[in-house]
C-alpha cells in the first residue's frame, strides 16, 4: 500500500557535498536520495563518502538524476557528434547509479528551445537516444524515469511524453512526474497521475504560481495537495517520494528540517 517515506533530491541541500552537509544528512529523517554526478565529482573521495553515510544510516539511494540542460546534455541534437556526447553523458549516470546501487536514472528527453518546425524530428532523435540508453540500462538492471518537463521542451505533456516512450521497453521506461512542471494545466496533476498509474517510477515534488516552474515547498503554491495525494493511493504509488524544492533555511540541517516539516503536514492529507 502507499506509505511514502521522505525523499530529497540532495541537489537541493547543497550543490557540492561537504562533511556538513552528510553529517546533516545523517541526522536527518530522510530516507531516499536522488543523486546528481556534480555531487560528486573529483577523486571519489565524495562517492566514498556519500556511500558510507548513506550505508552507516540506512538510508537509500533512489535514483539519479542524469545532467542536462544546453547543447552538452541534450540527447535531442540533430547534429549526430553532439547528440552522441549527450548520450554518452547520460549512459554515465546510468554508470553512476549501479555504482550507487540505485535502480532508476531520471532523463530529459531534450533542452529548450525546441523550434514548431523541427518538434518531430527531435522527437525521433530522442526517441532513438533513449533507446540506446535504456539497453545500457537494462543490461546493468537500471531503470530510466523520463521527466515530464515545461514549456516547449519536449515531453511537456503527458501524451506527448507517454508517446514518446511509446516504442520503448515497458520493463525499462516510466515517467518522472515533476508538479512544477504542468504549466497553466496544473489542475490536471491528479487525474495525470491516475493516467500513468504504473508508468509512473518517481516524483519530484514542489509547488508553482500555475505560470511557470518555481520549485517552492508544497503548499506555497496552487496545487491541490490533498487531491494529489489521493492520486497516489489510488494507483497504489510505491516509488520514491522525492522532494526538489526550495527549503528554508540557510544550513544543510535546516534545510533537511525544512523538508521534514513539510513532509510531516504532506503525509497526513
Amino acid at each position: 500500500m502507499f506509505q511514502p517515506q521522505l525523499g530529497v533530491s540532495l541537489i537541493t541541500i547543497c550543490k557540492q557535498l561537504t562533511a556538513e552537509a552528510l553529517q546533516a544528512l545523517g541526522q536527518s529523517r530522510v530516507a531516499t536520495v536522488e543523486i546528481t554526478p556534480q555531487l560528486v565529482s573529483g577523486d571519489g573521495k565524495l562517492k566514498a563518502a556519500l556511500q558510507e553515510t548513506l550505508r552507516g544510516r540506512g538510508i537509500r539511494a533512489a535514483s539519479v538524476h542524469a545532467l542536462f540542460g544546453g547543447g552538452e546534455y541534450d540527447i535531442s541534437q540533430l547534429d549526430e557528434q553532439a547528440c552522441r556526447h549527450a548520450v554518452e553523458q547520460t549512459a554515465a549516470a546510468v554508470d553512476l547509479a549501479c555504482d550507487l546501487d540505485a535502480p532508476l536514472v531520471v532523463v530529459h528527453a531534450s533542452a529548450e528551445p525546441i523550434a514548431a518546425v523541427e518538434r518531430a524530428q527531435r522527437l525521433q532523435q530522442a526517441r532513438c537516444a533513449l533507446g540506446e540508453i535504456g539497453r545500457h540500462a537494462q543490461q546493468t538492471g537500471r531503470r530510466i524515469a523520463v521527466e515530464i518537463l515545461p514549456r516547449t521542451c519536449l515531453g511537456n505533456t503527458v501524451d506527448e511524453l507517454t508517446a514518446l516512450m511509446s516504442e520503448l521497453d515497458a520493463a525499462v521506461f516510466g515517467v518522472c512526474m515533476d508538479t512544477n512542471h504542468l504549466m497553466n494545466r496544473y489542475q490536471t496533476l491528479p487525474d495525470e497521475i491516475r493516467r500513468l498509474g504504473h508508468k509512473l517510477l518517481t516524483l519530484h515534488l514542489s509547488d508553482y504560481d500555475g505560470v511557470d516552474e518555481k520549485h517552492e515547498l508544497p503548499g506555497r503554491g496552487v496545487l491541490d495537495w490533498k487531491a494529489f495525494m489521493a492520486a497516489l493511493r489510488a494507483i497504489d504509488y510505491r516509488g520514491p517520494f522525492n522532494y526538489e524544492a526550495k527549503p528554508d533555511g540557510a544550513t544543510p540541517a535546516e534545510r533537511f528540517r525544512s523538508y521534514e516539516n513539510n513532509f510531516e503536514w504532506l503525509s497526513k492529507l
